[in-house]
Order: structure tokens, then sequence, then C-alpha cells
């Protein structure tokens, strides 16, 4: 993590804007280097989002060089490592506490094995149970599910390991690409072909009727920032960081 950090601040030093500084003590300050990607679909894992955004970054580099586009380095590295920025200080540690059913048919299950579970350690015991000895109620929907599991199945075998989970607490919901260029614009100023790269990384993903298309569709014809940043986002995306299934 830490020489991933520096890779990226470093990166962020190369531009030479007014405002940089203020805008990599906010990332320093922030969430970007400890938060996931997402809760579920790709990298979502502490540091994802710093993981993510040097992978965008290295690809929106390798097409811009590949088809020999006239592109400032500054503009590949704003783009590359701002795109996302919306994410920051957007996401909680814990998940989505488990629905009612699964809650009770984990603490069922509970009362019946748990004379036959060999010892807890002390940190997952002030975690997870309540002084009552009863699982916590928000206890994450995968926690509870792996847990079902080992209880059912594999209750004589040491506790299992509980994933980091994640939950989408936004104070600020502006939207994605907007949020994103928002937080950009609060520190720098940005070129028109970033703008539009950066509102539009999405791609489809990110059009909600005929207007989005049309804007879209001639944010595109404006400069080739578009289409460069959002298939790298996407190829990082699904390709990258997919994991195994």
């Amino acid at each position: 993590m830490p020489e991933l950090k520096g890779i990226i601040l470093g990166l962020w030093e190369r531009v030479n804007r007014t405002g940089i500084k203020e805008l990599t003590g906010f990332l320093d300050e922030s969430d970007f280097f400890q938060a996931p990607c997402s809760v579920k679909y790709h990298l979502a894992k502490r540091g994802g989002l710093a993981e993510h955004s040097l992978n965008v970054f290295y690809l929106l580099h390798e097409k811009v060089n590949r088809y020999k586009i006239d592109i400032p380095e500054e503009s590949i590295i704003i783009c590359g490592l701002g795109h996302d920025l919306c994410k920051t200080n957007f996401y909680q540690e814990g998940g989505e506490p488990c629905s009612e059913a699964q809650y009770g048919y984990l603490c069922n299950l509970w009362a019946q094995k748990q004379g036959l579970v060999t010892e807890i350690r002390s940190d997952i015991l002030l975690k997870i149970f309540n002084e009552d000895g009863q699982f916590q109620r928000f206890l994450p929907t995968a926690s509870a599910t792996i847990l079902i599991d080992w209880l059912k199945n594999r209750h004589r075998d040491p506790f299992p390991e509980l994933p980091v989970v994640y939950s989408v607490k936004d104070e600020l919901p502006l939207g994605h690409g907007e949020k994103s260029l928002s937080v950009l614009q609060d520190f720098i100023k940005l070129t028109d072909s970033e703008k539009l790269a950066i509102r539009w990384h999405m791609g489809a993903w990110d059009l909600s009727d005929y207007s989005g298309r049309w804007a879209f569709n001639n944010a595109n014809k404006m400069t080739p920032l578009v289409a460069l940043l959002s298939t790298a986002d996407f190829e990082a995306g699904n390709i990258l960081e997919r994991e195994g299934e």
C-alpha cells in the first residue's frame, strides 16, 4: 500500500496546475488510499479504489500511445487517477445487515451448535457477539452466510475468517461522473476534454434518458478522450480486476 500511494502521489505531482498540492493533501487526508472500489463487483477490498485508479491510468496511457493521439500527459493523469474520486469518503465498513429471516436462522443454529464449537478468539467475540452471547443484529449478510455454512457443515472446524465488507454511505449524492468532476474542480481547473471524459467515463452504464444519450454521443465526437477513458475503466474492472470464479 505505501508503494502504491507513493506512485499515485508522484504522478499527481507531475501535473503543473494551481491547486495540485491542495488536491494531494485532500487525497492523503481522505480515505482514498484505504477505500474499496466497490461493495462487491471489483476490488471490493481495502485499497481497491487506489489500485483501480492506477490500473485505469496505465491502460489510458497505453491507449493514447497506441493510437498516437495528441493528449497531454497531464490529462492522462487527471482522468486516469481522478475519474473515480466520487468514491472518496463514500463507503463504510460493515455491509448491509442480514435479513430478519437469515438472522433468526443463524441464531437458531448457534443455540443448537454452540456447545460443540471450539474456542473463539476474544477479538472475534467482541466484534460479532453482544453482551448476551448472541450474534450482533447488524451482522452483514456476507458474514451471516459464512457463519450459517460453518455451523451447519463445519462447526468442529476453527471459527471461519469473516471478510471485511462495505456498504455505501453517500453524503453528497451528485451522481457518479458529476461528483468526480465536483471534487476535482474544488481544487484544480480542468480542460473541456477532461470534463467530458470524466463525466462520461461510465459510458453506456450512465445513460438514463434520451438527453443523456445525446450528450454522451456528442461528447464522444468532441474528444477521443471520452472513449479512451471509458474503455480503460471498463477493461480495468472487467479484465484486470476480475476475480476468479
